[in-house]
């Protein structure tokens, strides 16, 4: 999923730093930084974004571009929300800029793979789900965080293999092949670390979860 600037156009990656800005900067900007500083969660949002960055190194692939590797962004939004997830998993992408795991010519396109897609999923799963079903603490962790995470999973896997086969950097019988074909099998474990992690947070740590609110899910259940 760490896309590979040399199999881009230059014109693309030059021509996606603009949409990542203006996606990025009014975020940051807007981000409810003060609800870290206010509930003393700054250690658990730089240890949650380090862990993002740890997973993000540990992948596995047969070409460059089409690897594999946890995301953790639906961890990070159901945490913090959707701006201080976006923040924060692009920091990431910066922290292993500069070490050299991934390409700064790729920044762009990679934060809004990595960062803008899969958060944004994952908010917009969390929305509906409050929105149209019980507020039961087993569908917040099931529908959620499980099937939430799955899903996101899967968003990344595909556009990141529309990108490829669009710029012809590989033929589309070899991205289905080594690529797609093992997407479930990366779903589940997405799905499965999240559920757990998730269970564990709203369980023992309710008050880190911005997402999660005893008196939605568990008073008179």
């Amino acid at each position: 999923m760490n896309v590979d600037a040399s199999l881009l156009p230059t014109a693309l990656l030059w021509g996606l730093w603009p949409v990542f800005v203006l996606v990025m900067l009014p975020t940051i900007l807007r981000a409810p930084w003060t609800l870290l500083l206010n509930n003393g969660l700054q250690p658990q949002f730089v240890g949650a974004c380090g862990l993002v960055a740890l997973a993000w190194t540990m992948s596995a692939g047969v070409q460059p571009g089409l690897e594999f590797h946890l995301l953790g962004t639906t961890v990070l939004t159901l945490l913090f929300g959707r701006m201080l997830a976006m923040a924060g998993a692009s920091g990431a992408l910066v922290v292993l800029s500069v070490l050299g795991f991934y390409d700064w010519q790729a920044l762009p396109v990679n934060g809004l793979l990595l960062a803008v897609l899969p958060v944004l999923t994952a908010h917009l799963i969390g929305y509906y789900v409050y929105r149209w079903l019980p507020h039961h603490l087993f569908i917040y962790v099931f529908v959620v965080a499980f099937f939430g995470a799955m899903i996101a999973m899967a968003v990344v896997l595909v556009a990141s293999s529309a990108l490829y086969a669009a710029v012809g950097a590989y033929p589309p019988g070899l991205i289905w092949r080594d690529y797609l074909m093992v997407m479930p099998l990366l779903m589940f474990p997405e799905g499965f670390v999240t559920g757990m992690l998730m269970t564990m947070c709203v369980v023992f740590r309710p008050e880190w979860v911005r997402t999660f609110d005893d008196r939605d899910y568990l008073v008179g259940k």
